[in-house]
């Protein structure tokens, strides 16, 4: 590692020395604390727990089904949604759990005081803590990992919606980013949609990003386009039939080996006579579904 990744991870151990998340201290079980950097982004710094992870008992506990919720908050008039700061921060770890998520660095070993990010279990538990926390508030507020939507038909509902779901994070001491909320919307973004006054529409940063996705080249990259613009097959019509050529691509044994890219893999993927294929197919779902002449809602809390 050089000098300069170093200076990087001291900087990131010491702004989590300071909130609190993390202190110095010694453990039988330690993971490496590494530095991602992606051409064009941002290094961030991670625990690579994957050692860890193989030798742990996976807890399961179901997420939301993204349909349904985007189902019921589309439907809504009033819509906010909640964004938790750094959600898994917020969560405390017992000293046993403390003692297996330590992480070492090159210089000095550390304990995480709160939930980080990695472990393999870190999902179950949080997913379970939200469900906990707003039981019996599933006609108004779905929560989605470290998000929550809170969705109403009229507005005096919705202002004792928010207070329902306020009071609730406020008696398990749990705080929100507001500059990443949005209050009392018509439309919102959510979970890559753009949603509200029974509309849906899949978001334009999505969209370009299928759009833009360059030609794969080996069964991983195909696997990343089709679970991409998979997730949004439900605007497409006969998105199977169309994606047809590119799920064959996935065949055989070999999870990894490079593709044969013919003719008809390149038409369901960018173009043919009939204008069938996928990235046109997006666009065209975007424009006609697109509520950007809509006005958007900022109803004042009071």
């Amino acid at each position: 590692m050089s000098p300069r990744q170093i200076e990087i991870l001291k900087s990131e151990v010491n702004k989590m020395l300071e909130l609190k998340i993390i202190e110095p201290g010694e453990s039988d079980f330690t993971s490496p604390l590494i530095l991602v950097e992606a051409q064009g982004k941002e290094a961030r710094s991670c625990i690579d727990y994957s050692r860890l992870n193989k030798v742990t008992r996976t807890q399961f506990f179901p997420l939301p089904n993204i349909e349904e919720l985007l189902e019921k908050v589309s439907a809504a008039k009033y819509i906010s949604i909640l964004d938790l700061t750094r959600g898994y921060w917020q969560i405390p770890l017992s000293p046993q759990a403390q003692r297996y998520a330590s992480f070492v660095t090159t210089f000095g070993t550390f304990k995480p005081l709160r939930l980080p990010f990695g472990l393999k279990n870190a999902p179950y538990y949080f997913s379970r803590l939200m469900a906990n926390l707003l039981r019996n508030c599933e006609d108004f507020a779905a929560p989605y990992l470290d998000d929550i939507a809170i969705f109403s038909l009229a507005w005096d509902d919705h202002l004792k919606h928010l207070k329902d779901v306020f009071d609730r994070l406020r008696s398990a001491k749990l705080h929100i980013k507001p500059s990443k909320c949005q209050f009392a919307q018509a439309y919102v973004k959510y979970l890559g949609h753009l949603v509200g006054q029974s509309l849906r529409t899949p978001g334009e940063l999505k969209v370009q990003v299928i759009k833009d996705f360059p030609i794969p080249t080996n069964k991983t990259q195909v696997r990343a386009f089709l679970g991409l613009s998979g997730y949004y097959r439900r605007y497409i019509p006969e998105f199977s039939v169309i994606a047809a050529p590119l799920t064959d691509l996935l065949k055989g044994r070999n999870r990894k080996s490079t593709v044969d890219w013919n003719s008809s893999c390149q038409n369901a993927f960018e173009g043919s006579s009939r204008q069938n294929y996928l990235k046109i197919q997006f666009y065209t779902a975007l424009i006609s579904q697109n509520p950007s002449s809509f006005s958007v809602m900022h109803p004042i809390l009071e």
